[in-house]
């Protein structure tokens, strides 16, 4: 064998140190339904509490920056719902990985414990997952039934059309099923809370498994890859 030859079967260094844990789709995918979330919980914060007094601000009509923050928190509703249905098609089937079954399993309910205790510095060690600890794996759903709740919430409280079809007339079973129109806000509020609880969460162990892995896995949503592990 040549040496050109034997230069070009061995790896580059990025190709044996690091795996390619997203790729570009999941990862547009991710960053368009965090700006979607930001944007939602700033606009639902002012739609909630609305200063009363700002310059422009006309008693009896509606100010010009309401006006904006209630488009763009629908605009973002949209978005969000859109991200959402395309995660869950790619869970599915998805060229790249098609992770469902990650999610759904009795492993993911037993090794609960062991993983707690890890996140909470109790246990040096945990079990190697393919993609997803059990923790995430059950936030991950659970978070999945809460957009669910808080888009149906939202098209009901909306007084346009969704989609070509009248919001009032289409989403009224939400605001019956819960109970009237304050109760389906209420949901929508506690909702929003659910989300803001999650992502510091989220955040918090993702830094921790990339610190104490030293995996580089916190960046890899950035960049796609992850440093290997020796049992790689």
């Amino acid at each position: 064998m040549s040496t050109a030859t034997a230069a070009r079967a061995q790896p580059s260094a990025p190709e044996s140190k690091y795996e390619y844990r997203w790729n570009w789709a999941y990862r547009i995918d991710h960053w368009v339904r965090v700006a979607a979330i930001v944007v939602l919980v700033v606009t639902g914060f002012y739609i909630h509490w609305p200063p009363t007094r700002f310059p422009g601000y006309e008693t009896d009509h509606w100010p010009e920056l309401m006006s904006w923050m209630r488009f763009a928190h629908f605009v973002a509703g949209y978005v969000f719902t859109g991200a959402l249905v395309v995660r869950v098609y790619r869970a599915f089937n998805s060229r790249f990985d098609a992770d469902w079954r990650d999610f759904v399993s009795w492993q993911t309910i037993r090794d609960v414990p062991e993983i707690t205790l890890y996140f909470l510095f109790l246990r040096k060690t945990h079990k190697k997952y393919r993609r997803y600890d059990p923790l995430q794996a059950l936030a991950y759903l659970f978070l999945a039934v809460v957009a669910v709740v808080q888009i149906l919430t939202g098209f009901a409280l909306y007084r346009g059309s969704v989609f070509g079809l009248s919001a009032p007339d289409s989403f009224r079973w939400v605001q019956h099923l819960l109970g009237g129109d304050s109760n389906t806000r209420l949901v929508h509020y506690l909702n929003m809370w659910v989300f803001v609880v999650f992502a510091i969460v989220h955040v918090y162990m993702a830094a921790v498994v990339s610190w104490t892995q030293r995996d580089h896995s916190f960046r890899s949503i950035f960049t796609g890859y992850r440093l290997k592990s020796p049992e790689d």
